[in-house]
């Protein structure tokens, strides 16, 4: 029988308590059973006896002897209260006391009435609080039953879950020894889930996910890991549930190990092909300015020393003519330059970031009028040149916005240089951007230049964060191992 039918057995089992729906019927006595009907036989029989010794004289000289046949109703009483409770105790010592009513007026008188009467009352008395106690104890005993009843349920609601469990959980002793394990956690570690026990989960995963479980470290991807028997790497999201064992009060740790492998290859995969995508863009970006550059600048330059060798045209209207081509000219260079510097900035290539981001801030001063400056610190030094790169474009169009939307007066961007890496942040004091979307709402809102700027600082390895403050203004940092 399993444990739900017992609990059902037992609830139809159970007599109704004081205060329930039936409250009369958990005071009622057990008519039903005949152990009841034969005490309450035995009542009368000790009765009876009683009635016959006291007519016959066979006590003689009674003297307080005359109070032993009443002190034999004790049997009955506590007998009844032992099997049935109050329910039986007390309606047999009302029972033992009307059958002794007859004796006490009849054969009694004196002290010797109120000494049988006294000895019916503790009688009675006996009954209630034997019987009262016993209902006390079989409730406390039945509450108990109940309780491990369902904690046994429990237990087994529990184990069916665990065992049926899609993922794979660990439970988990402070040091980190596998104690139970189901069996999607052996099919995720390659090993039947019944041979995990008493192993530490370094041993069976790696350090890495080790270290996580000592510092507790939940929803973040672990990996890659060498299982014993699994082919390629696994990478796990784990989650740890710290808790103590209901009985004992001993420390465990439920880990529900998450396999997040085909996610992680899938993003790896994502990842790897816009690295590739970005540096075939950048590559072409290259190759247009060097184009740019070799081309039709040169073609312009050229153009532009040909109008300058020209002969000093005879009347007025053609010298007009001459210096309007030659300012068309020289307008048409700049552009070619200015737009070959936005599409590959030789002076990052020759001269660094550093060099780049102040030409940058010189060209957008000169170009807007807003006042920019530029700050740099550290011990300058060359940067991965993908990273170079990735802090020039996010830079590039942190500016355009400022120019385009910030309505700002100053702009000041800093590198910083450090030890273990570079800061950069850009800062300005126009009208702010206010709470910063999620990439999902600037995507459809068709603001992909934010978007753009955090992919590329994600590419990169590095941490970007874009605050508006509500008193204005707008600070864009980017913080980078290198």
């Amino acid at each position: 029988m399993n444990v739900a039918a017992l609990l059902r057995r037992r609830a139809r089992d159970t007599p109704t308590p004081p205060g329930a729906a039936e409250p009369l019927r958990a005071w009622a006595p057990p008519v039903r059973r005949a152990e009841f009907w034969a005490v309450q036989g035995l009542v009368a029989l000790i009765a009876g006896g009683h009635a016959v010794i006291e007519l016959t004289g066979a006590l003689g000289e009674r003297g307080p002897i005359y109070l032993f046949p009443v002190s034999l109703f004790f049997v009955p009483v506590v007998f009844a209260a032992v099997n049935f409770g109050l329910r039986g105790s007390l309606p047999t010592a009302l029972w033992c006391a009307l059958l002794t009513v007859p004796n006490l007026g009849l054969l009694h008188h004196g002290e010797e009435r109120i000494g049988e009467l006294w000895e019916i009352g503790v009688v009675v008395a006996v009954g209630i609080f034997v019987g009262h106690r016993v209902d006390r104890e079989t409730r406390a005993r039945e509450e108990a039953e109940r309780r491990e009843l369902a904690r046994q349920a429990s237990e087994e609601r529990y184990r069916g879950l665990f065992d049926n469990a899609a993922e794979a959980i660990l439970l988990l002793d402070p040091r980190g020894a596998v104690e139970e394990a189901n069996a999607a956690a052996g099919e995720l570690i390659g090993l039947p889930s019944a041979s995990l026990r008493g192993r530490r989960i370094d041993e069976l995963l790696g350090a890495e996910l080790m270290a996580a479980f000592v510092e507790r470290r939940s929803s973040q991807v672990v990996g890659p890991l060498v299982t014993p028997s699994r082919d390629g790497p696994l990478w796990i999201e784990p989650a740890w549930t710290p808790f103590e064992e209901s009985t004992t009060g001993t420390p465990r740790v439920q880990a529900i190990l998450r396999d997040v492998t085909l996610q992680q290859e899938r993003q790896q995969g994502l990842e790897s092909y816009a690295r590739r995508t970005v540096a075939t863009r950048e590559e072409e970006r290259r190759r247009i300015a060097r184009d740019l550059h070799d081309g039709p600048l040169q073609s312009i330059i050229l153009l532009w020393r040909k109008l300058d060798s020209l002969d000093r045209p005879a009347t007025p209207e053609a010298r007009e003519t001459v210096a309007e081509a030659r300012a068309l000219a020289e307008r048409i260079a700049d552009e070619l330059r200015r737009f070959s510097r936005d599409m590959r900035p030789s002076v990052l290539d020759d001269l660094g970031l550093a060099a780049a981001l102040k030409s940058e801030a010189t060209a957008l001063e000169q170009r807007s009028g807003i006042g920019v400056r530029f700050v740099a610190g550290g011990s300058a030094r060359r940067l991965p040149p993908d990273l170079e790169l990735s802090l020039l474009r996010i830079t590039q169009e942190a500016l355009r916005n400022v120019e385009r939307h910030a309505a700002a007066t100053r702009v000041v961007i800093r590198l910083s240089y450090r030890a273990a890496g570079v800061r950069l942040t850009i800062s300005d004091d126009g009208r702010g951007l206010g709470r910063l979307p999620p990439a999902s709402e600037l995507l459809a809102n068709g603001k992909l230049g934010l978007v753009g700027m955090q992919e590329r600082a994600r590419l990169a390895g590095a941490s970007l964060s874009i605050d508006g403050g509500p008193r204005g203004g707008t600070t864009v940092e980017v913080v980078a191992g290198a």
